[in-house]
C-alpha cells in the first residue's frame, strides 16, 4: 500500500550514498551522513509498518534528518535555508494539526455535493443536509452486521462463546490495508488474555469489528452469519437507500484477482477500465467469487499483502456499499430505542456498539449511553452515533463526507471527532 513511499525512501538513500562512489568524497562526515540517513529511512519503514505511524510524519522525519546530516547545512546560507524550511514545516504542521472543529462544518456547508449531515434530538429532526443522497459507507456498514450478529445470538442460531481459531480470521487479513486495525485488536486480545489455544470468543470477534474496525473480523462474520441474513436487516429496518452488504477485503483484492486471471499482464489502466465497465451486480458477483476462494483457502493469487494504486483504491472506495445519512439516523435511533433487533438482542448489540463508554471515563460521566461507528478510506470520512444523557435526552448524529484533497482529508481527520463532540455539547 506504500509502494511509492518506499520508492521515495530508496531514492533518498541512493542520493545520500552516490557521492561515496568517488574516493575523494569518502570523508568521515559523508560516510556518517549516508549511514544516518539510511538508519532514519529504516526506522521510518518500521514506524509505518509495525507501529502504524502516519506516513506524513515519517517523511518529515527523514527530510529533517537529511537536512541536519548535510555538512552544507551548517554554513551561513545553509542555516538560513534550514531555518526557513523548519519555519515552513512548523507553520504547515500547525495549520494541519491544530484544533479547528469549524473546518468540518465549513466543509459540509461548502460542499453539498460531497457531504451530508443528519441530526435528530428526541425524535425531532434539527439538521437535514443532503440527507437522502447515497454515499459510500466504508466501515459504517459494519453496524448492519453487528445488528444481525445480535439477532442471531438472541435467537440461539450462534453461540457468542464459540471459540474461533485465529487462522480462520487470517484468511481474510490483508496486511497494511486497514490502518493497523486488526493487529491492534489482536494486541488488545493478547494483553487481556483473551486468546486461548490460538482462539478467541466469537463475541470478541464482533466487538473487534466495531471498536477496532477489523476488516478481517467483518468478512469472517459476514460468512458465518450469511449474506442473506445480514442483508435482510435492511428490509427489516426499512432502510430505503441502502445497498447490499458484501465482503470488504475481497473487494480490495478485485484488481489483483483480475490481473492474475490475465497472467499478470494487465496495466493499471486496463484493470481500471475493466472494473469501471462492470455493473454493480457484476462487481459484487466478482467480489463474492474472491471471498469464496479466501474462505476455502484457495486464494493463491496473493500472499497476505497487496499494493493497490490510488486510482484502483478510488474505484474500491466508491463501490463500497452506499446509503444515506437518513438511513443511518434511523439505524442509530432504533439501536438507541432498543428496536433494532429481535427481542433479547438489545443488550447484546449495545455491548458491541457502546465501546466509547469503555474507552473514555468522561463519557460515562456525561452519557448514559453512547454508541458509534466510523468509517474511512483514502476518499471517505464518515461518523454515525447515538447518545443519551442521564436525563433521558437522546440524539442521533450522522455525517458522511467524501471527495477530499490530501490536505482536506488530513484536516477532516484531525477535527471530525472534536466537531461531533462540540455538536453534542451544544444540545445536551
Amino acid at each position: 500500500m506504500y509502494l511509492y513511499l518506499w520508492i521515495v525512501f530508496a531514492g533518498i538513500i541512493l542520493i545520500s550514498a552516490l557521492p561515496l562512489i568517488s574516493r575523494k568524497n569518502r570523508t568521515k562526515w559523508r560516510i556518517t551522513q549516508s549511514i544516518v540517513v539510511t538508519v532514519a529511512v529504516l526506522l521510518s519503514i518500521i514506524a509505518v509498518e509495525a507501529l502504524h505511524i502516519p506516513p506524513l510524519w515519517t517523511v518529515i522525519f527523514v527530510v529533517m534528518v537529511t537536512f541536519l546530516s548535510d555538512k552544507s547545512t551548517y554554513t551561513k546560507t545553509g542555516l538560513i535555508i534550514t531555518g526557513s524550511v523548519i519555519i515552513l514545516i512548523a507553520a504547515g504542521a500547525y495549520y494541519l494539526f491544530h484544533d479547528d472543529p469549524e473546518y468540518v462544518q465549513n466543509y459540509i456547508d461548502k460542499n453539498p455535493d460531497l457531504a451530508s449531515m443528519y441530526m435528530r434530538v428526541d425524535g425531532e429532526t434539527v439538521i437535514r443536509q443532503e440527507s437522502d443522497v447515497k454515499r459510500p459507507l466504508a466501515s459504517v456498514v459494519k453496524t448492519i452486521i453487528a445488528i444481525d450478529y445480535a439477532n442471531q445470538v438472541a435467537e440461539g442460531t450462534i453461540d457468542p462463546e464459540d471459540h474461533i481459531p485465529l487462522e480462520e480470521l487470517d484468511k481474510f487479513y490483508l496486511a497494511n490495508t486497514d490502518g493497523g486495525a486488526h493487529t491492534n485488536w489482536l494486541e488488545d486480545m493478547r494483553a487481556n488474555d483473551k486468546i486461548v489455544n490460538n482462539q478467541v470468543p466469537l463475541y470478541e470477534v464482533a466487538k473487534g469489528m466495531i471498536r477496532y474496525s477489523s476488516n478481517a473480523n467483518t468478512d469472517y462474520l459476514l460468512e458465518k452469519l450469511g449474506a442473506d441474513s445480514v442483508n435482510g436487516v435492511m428490509e427489516t429496518l426499512k432502510l430505503e437507500h441502502h445497498d447490499p452488504v458484501y465482503p470488504l477485503v475481497s473487494a480490495l483484492l478485485a484488481s489483483t484477482y483480475l490481473n492474475e486471471q490475465h497472467n499478470g499482464n494487465l496495466s493499471d489502466r486496463e484493470i481500471e477500465e475493466m472494473l469501471e465497465k462492470m455493473t454493480m451486480d457484476e462487481y459484487r458477483e466478482l467480489v463474492w467469487e474472491i471471498h469464496e476462494q479466501l474462505t476455502h483457502g484457495e486464494a493463491d493469487f496473493f500472499n497476505e499483502t497487496v499494493s493497490v494504486p490510488m486510482n484502483l483504491q478510488k474505484i474500491w472506495s466508491d463501490r463500497l456499499p452506499n446509503a444515506s445519512v437518513e438511513d443511518y439516523a434511523k439505524v442509530m435511533s432504533k439501536i438507541s430505542n432498543n428496536t433494532a433487533t429481535v427481542p433479547g438482542g438489545e443488550e447484546i448489540l449495545r455491548d458491541i456498539m457502546e465501546w466509547p463508554m469503555e474507552l473514555h471515563p468522561t463519557n460515562r460521566e456525561k452519557y448514559a449511553h453512547l454508541g458509534a461507528k466510523g468509517g474511512s478510506t483514502g476518499f471517505v470520512l464518515n461518523q454515525a452515533l447515538y447518545a443519551e444523557d442521564h436525563d433521558g435526552k437522546k440524539i442521533e448524529l450522522i455525517i458522511f463526507t467524501e471527495g477530499f484533497s490530501f490536505m482536506e482529508r488530513l484536516k477532516m481527520n484531525q477535527n471530525m471527532n472534536m466537531f461531533m463532540s462540540q455538536v453534542l455539547d451544544e444540545h445536551f
